[in-house]
């Protein structure tokens, strides 16, 4: 019999085709222990997703739901609990016929699962009671009486403070205002050197500007003071109510020979 030489190429390719897929599917064969090995290895040590790949490889091959029941257990070593029930209860729908003794090891562990998972829960929250608080009883009449009779005292001691500050602040302002009035006597001393007819003189008239300024500045910054301290005395004695009208301040200027100031004076 003579084979035309394409008819004769398709039956080489599909002889060869059907060597390649014995020889793979043998292949497949020997390598299935193997892998299966592997797949245990994998799952004792704690490599799950290898593990779990390597049974899938091997159940997509064979189509034996064995494969899957060995994932629920490589879950159920490595402590994941809920891929584990899930994958024995794919187990059981895979292989409705199971015997009553498989059926109930399949059962057992789902059960052991799905203990171990609910002691990683998280115990349900209880709100506490909310403790019982006593009313608080009305103050008596003593007690608002002691508390009414301690305004005074605080606003006899504000008072106090508030006049003491005025008393330093004006005699401030009278340091200045002495100040200003020195200052302004060497001006006009100075001024009444450079009026003589020899007396001019460049730094006499620079100071005798700069003692001019310095006396305004001495009065300016001395009023202010003054001002502020006899607000704050002020303010002070209306504050208490107690204050003895007798409460004076006595401003008394002092003048001496090229010298003068203000003596400042109170008594509270």
């Amino acid at each position: 019999m003579r084979i035309s030489p394409p008819l004769a190429a398709i039956v080489f390719l599909t002889i060869a085709t059907g060597a390649a897929q014995a020889a793979g599917a043998a292949n497949k064969a020997t390598n299935r222990p193997a892998m299966e090995k592997a797949a245990k290895k994998a799952c004792i040590t704690g490599d799950v997703s290898k593990g779990i790949d390597l049974l899938g490889d091997l159940y997509v091959e064979t189509n034996d739901p064995t494969y899957v029941y060995n994932q629920g257990r490589c879950f159920e070593q490595n402590h994941r609990w809920e891929e584990a029930v899930d994958r024995f209860r794919e187990y059981a729908r895979k292989v409705p016929d199971l015997t009553a003794k498989d059926r109930a090891e399949v059962d057992g562990h789902i059960a052991d699962c799905e203990a171990q998972h609910a002691k990683l829960a998280p115990p349900p929250v209880v709100a506490a009671p909310l403790p019982l608080v006593a009313p608080t009883p009305a103050p008596s009449p003593a007690a608002v009486n002691l508390t009414a009779t301690s305004a005074p005292a605080a606003a006899e001691r504000s008072g106090s403070r508030l006049r003491t500050a005025g008393i330093v602040t004006a005699s401030v302002g009278v340091v200045a205002l002495a100040g200003g009035m020195v200052c302004n006597l060497h001006a006009n001393s100075l001024a009444s050197d450079l009026d003589k007819p020899t007396g001019w003189d460049r730094g006499k008239a620079s100071s005798r500007d700069t003692y001019e300024t310095l006396s305004w500045i001495g009065y300016g910054v001395g009023a202010a003071a003054l001002a502020t301290g006899a607000t704050l005395f002020f303010v002070g004695g209306r504050s208490n109510p107690t204050a003895d009208a007798s409460t004076t301040v006595a401003l008394t200027p002092v003048l001496l020979p090229g010298f003068a100031s203000l003596s400042l004076r109170g008594s509270y």
